[in-house]
């Protein structure tokens, strides 16, 4: 895998031979796969469980299916496109 940047950095990096630069973008490639790995299962239960009583909510209030079952409104839209 190659890696660019900008050619001033490039040339700042030259100035530090001593430093293992793959090893660095290793390390930071790694790092960022955790972090998101970690964010990906960190749920916030208070906005999760809002949002889930929202939905139950229009569910509830009929508004976008104004009352008909799914094999109704599956039908409506079927013909609709005919």
């Amino acid at each position: 895998m190659s890696f660019r940047v900008k050619k001033d950095i490039h040339n700042e990096m030259k100035q530090h031979d001593e430093v293992n630069w793959s090893a660095v973008l290793r390390k930071a490639v790694m790092e960022k796969i955790r972090q998101r790995d970690i964010n990906n299962f960190e749920i916030d239960k208070k906005r999760a469980s809002e949002a889930s009583k929202k939905i139950d909510d229009i569910r509830k209030s009929k508004i976008f299916d104004k009352g008909k079952n799914s094999t109704e409104l599956i039908r409506e839209w079927r013909d609709r496109r005919k």
